[in-house]
C-alpha cells in the first residue's frame, strides 16, 4: 500500500512541475509578442514591418546582416522587433 501513495505524490509532483514549466513558457511567450507590439519609434509611432521608424531606410550591412539607417546614412542600428 505505501507504494501506491508514493506513486501517487510523484505523480502530483511531475504534474506540478510541468504545469509551472507550461505557465513559464506562456508568460515568456506573451511578453516577447507584447513587447513588440508596444515598441515605438521616437515620434511615438510603431515601426514599419521590417522594424524601421519614418525616414529610415531597410539596409543591408553586408553578410545578411539588415540594419535601420537614417536618410543621410550617419548611423545605423537593428530594427527594432
Amino acid at each position: 500500500m505505501m507504494k501506491k501513495k508514493n506513486n501517487k505524490k510523484s505523480l502530483f509532483i511531475i504534474c506540478i512541475c510541468l504545469l509551472c514549466i507550461v505557465i513559464g513558457w506562456m508568460a515568456h511567450y506573451t511578453f516577447v509578442n507584447w513587447h513588440g507590439f508596444f515598441a515605438k519609434c521616437d515620434n511615438g509611432l510603431r515601426p514599419d514591418k521590417n522594424g524601421c521608424c519614418a525616414g529610415e531606410i531597410y539596409t543591408n550591412m553586408g553578410d545578411d546582416y539588415m540594419a535601420c539607417c537614417p536618410e543621410n546614412g550617419e548611423y545605423c542600428f537593428p530594427p527594432i522587433k
